[in-house]
């Protein structure tokens, strides 16, 4: 009985680890450089190859290539910050979490 017990405590852990990250999107940090010059800031490159500008990105997350899983909302507002033609166009996005992809 105690090994049914265990084997059930253990499946009810892992599926709930797997839970925790259902609703976060996974993306890597970009830096594009500096917006007062020819860059955009940070961005953020979703899996699916899109590219996003959070309204702000906390300070523990601004390096460059790094793999992060997101909430995030959409703002509505397509931004560029590139002058020469043909302009490249980022939604900005509000970031509601984030933390360190560490799969």
């Amino acid at each position: 009985m105690r090994k049914y017990l265990l084997g059930a405590a253990i499946i009810l852990l892992f599926a709930t680890s797997c839970e925790k990250d259902k609703n976060f999107t996974e993306a890597t940090v970009m830096d594009t450089g500096d917006i007062t010059e020819e860059g955009c800031g940070y961005l953020l490159r979703l899996n699916d190859g899109t590219e996003e500008k959070p309204e702000y990105l906390p300070s523990a997350y601004q390096h460059n290539g790094l793999r992060v899983k997101i909430k995030y909302r959409s703002t509505g507002v397509l931004d560029t910050c590139q002058f020469a033609i043909p302009r490249k166009f980022f939604e900005r996005i509000f970031i509601d979490e984030i933390k360190r992809n560490l799969d």
